[in-house]
């Protein structure tokens, strides 16, 4: 690396500046609406997550809403055609209680199967009116055991270590559009992997000046799919950088963890369609970014991929694990 490099490195990590915010307004779209704060590639944010239903770390009501978002942060100097790279270095609990259902999503289920299921209404109007199918459950902050607040059996013990995630992270959509922060696109949103943890690293294409990136949608723990339809809702604590890589395109989200790297895709009503879209992300990534010529990275990805369902609800991955790959 030239004096150059290693100077510029060093003063972008002098000029970083690692910034409290915590949001008197929060959204349920992901656009461009007014941000809460404005930073440079480099910057560190310490902020906090409602839950999914908009309460706070407290319980309070701030917001009656569905994944609810923080931000959005602009990212000075980020312009369509960029990549913006968000390292997750902090995700918490920071209370003691969260929710879940208890069945399975009938969309996950055959139809010869339904029959006989017993309802998903389980519990008392606790959450919000009229809603009767959330079962509290009870948290040890920062990572502790989660579990049900009441037996659901007797046969096993359904107590899980916590595994903090963020559900949606994402940046304004392509044109000028609000998009719910119910499904999934090229833009990110409600992504639903349970490995958006500590330590991720998300990497999203600009399609707007200045990104407007927002988070939200806090998990305590939840398997594959998300098949309760909830990954166990809950309130967070999150510290994030946020960088720029200038001129660098990518089509779909991707997320790297120190194992392996992971691509994303997405077509609600479609997995296979998402699959599609996550496999083709994964060997641009190949290409570009490791040099491979397209008969290795084509091997290679058929050789060593594991295809998984994020969501249920829309969110199909291709993982590759990283003792497979050169280096860059």
């Amino acid at each position: 690396m030239s004096r150059l490099a290693l100077f510029l490195i060093a003063a972008l990590a002098a000029s970083a500046e690692t910034r409290t915010v915590i949001p008197n307004r929060y959204y349920e779209t992901f656009s461009t609406h007014e941000p809460v704060a404005r930073l440079q590639s480099g910057d560190t944010v310490i902020t906090k997550l409602l839950d999914s239903r908009g309460r706070d770390d407290k319980g309070k009501m701030v917001l009656d809403g569905d994944n609810i978002l923080t931000g959005p942060f602009y990212i000075e100097n980020a312009e369509p055609g960029d990549t913006v790279v968000i390292r997750f270095d902090k995700v918490s609990l920071n209370r003691d209680w969260g929710w879940n259902g208890v069945r399975v999503s009938l969309d996950a289920l055959a139809p010869t199967s339904i029959e006989g299921l017993e309802s998903a209404q389980c519990c008392d109007e606790w959450l919000q009116p009229g809603r009767r199918n959330a079962l509290k459950w009870m948290l040890q902050p920062p990572n502790g055991v989660i579990k049900p607040s009441r037996a659901l059996g007797s046969k096993v013990k359904l107590e899980f270590p916590a595994h903090p995630t963020v559900g949606c992270v994402g940046v304004a959509p392509p044109l000028p559009q609000a998009i719910s922060s119910g499904p999934m696109g090229n833009y990110g949103g409600n992504l639903d992997y349970n490995r958006m943890d500590q330590g991720a690293i998300a990497y999203l294409p600009v399609f707007h000046k200045g990104a407007y990136v927002m988070i939200g949608d806090g998990h305590a723990g939840f398997g594959d799919g998300e098949l309760l339809g909830q990954g166990t809702e809950t309130s967070m604590d999150v510290t994030f950088t946020v960088m720029l890589k200038k001129g660098y395109r990518i089509t779909w989200p991707r997320v790297e963890h120190p194992d392996s790297i992971v691509t994303l895709g997405a077509t609600p009503g479609a997995l296979e369609r998402g699959f599609r879209e996550a496999i083709s992300e994964m060997l641009r990534w190949l290409r570009k970014d490791y040099g491979l010529t397209q008969q290795e990275a084509h091997t290679l990805l058929a050789m060593t991929a594991e295809l998984k369902v994020a969501s249920w609800f829309g969110t199909s991955l291709c993982k590759i694990p990283k003792q497979y790959l050169p280096a860059k």
